[in-house]
């Protein structure tokens, strides 16, 4: 009888964001598949994603113990090579940088592969992080990108042993689309609250909004995840009288009926890996803006004029311009949501399942 394959996934936590998202699909598919699949993880998180009852799930505590950073880095590195050798997966697979420098550390002298995952803008997540960068590309055996921009950040070692593949759509997304006949007076945001995500520019163009749509709502959807943004976003809201124009939804589990009938959704951000809530808007039909931000994915899933429409980063006068054109050519805001909802049939969780399967069984079989 064959054996069946051993995966071994490695998160900091499966807490309610994208890669998370992305893992708890992929673990799901690969355990149905027959795949023998283990998920390991630092710390579990207030709300988190579920994983799928043939998962086992391993987490190595949060390390409160150790009172500095480097005995704290130690200890995770340690405690995750541990359990690498007492697993002995086929493959070990990492989502976002830390987890990704961790496991190339953790791994040195094991012959079993590394297949890393870059989630979000290079410039921001690994430049900075010259030495765990270097590790990463020496010991990975593969690496998965989510956009072109963000792999051609990488030398050519690196690059040349990847691949580039989108994030799975949820399932609960497929069927859907957007309720045209019940468009609502409200712009809609989704994201945690962060300086990454920039909801304060995106404030700072609804206020030149309301002087000539005052009928119109701006609902921003997402926890806290930087402390003092929340209160720093409200006090624009206070100082600007926009009490009665911006409401914060906070975390929905049922956001895809929620936003069926927004009339726009908005990303704002700094810079993304390829956005899951931009995506997911569009999958519903729904008129999309977004910054062009790095490391390209709004780019990717976004033809500028024809699918929605791409704003410099950091220009809330063009993001005000921008929004102020859809609300107010509904006609070419529906074009635009009809043609963006086209996403559907490129991330597909079969299609992009299938992806990951070849590139894993490509490696597993070296």
């Amino acid at each position: 009888m064959k054996k069946r394959k051993k995966l071994l996934f490695h998160i900091n936590s499966m807490g309610k964001g994208g890669a998370e998202r992305v893992v708890s699909v992929l673990t799901g598919r690969f355990a149905k598949d027959g795949y023998e699949v283990v998920v390991v993880t630092l710390w579990r998180a207030q709300e988190e994603y579920e994983l799928a009852r043939e998962v086992r799930r391993i987490n190595l505590g949060d390390g409160k113990e150790h009172t500095g950073r480097i005995a704290l880095a130690v200890s995770r590195f340690a405690g995750l090579g541990m359990v690498i050798h007492k697993e002995k997966p086929d493959l070990v697979i990492s989502f976002c940088n830390k987890a990704n420098f961790r496991c190339a550390y953790s791994m040195i002298g094991m012959k079993t592969p590394l297949l890393t995952s870059v989630r979000n803008d290079p410039r921001v997540d690994y430049f900075p992080y010259k030495r765990g960068m270097r590790q990463m590309e020496k010991k990975a055996a593969g690496c998965v990108f989510q956009t072109r921009e963000a792999r051609d950040c990488f030398g050519e070692r690196l690059k040349g042993k990847s691949r580039v593949i989108w994030n799975p759509l949820d399932d609960q997304y497929l069927g859907l689309s957007s309720d045209r006949r019940k468009r609502a007076k409200y712009v809609a945001s989704v994201g945690r609250l962060s300086v990454q995500k920039n909801q304060l520019l995106l404030l700072q163009a609804f206020r030149l909004i309301v002087k000539e749509l005052p009928e119109y709502e701006l609902r921003i959807y997402g926890e806290e995840s930087d402390a003092g943004i929340k209160e720093s976003l409200l006090g624009y809201i206070r100082q600007n009288d926009l009490q009665h124009h911006v409401r914060f939804m906070g975390q929905s589990s049922h956001l895809e009926q929620e936003l069926r009938d927004a009339a726009l959704f908005v990303l704002s951000s700094d810079y993304e890996g390829l956005p899951n809530a931009l995506m997911e808007a569009m999958a519903l039909g729904i008129p999309v803006i977004s910054t062009d931000c790095p490391s390209g994915g709004p780019g990717e899933l976004i033809e500028d004029g024809i699918s929605g429409i791409l704003v410099p980063v950091g220009d809330a006068r063009r993001l005000s311009e921008a929004i102020k054109k859809l609300l107010m050519n509904p006609g070419l805001a529906e074009q635009m949501g009809k043609n963006g909802e086209k996403v559907k049939e490129k991330v597909s969780p079969d299609g992009i399942y299938r992806e990951w399967k070849d590139f894993v069984e490509e490696l597993t079989n070296a």
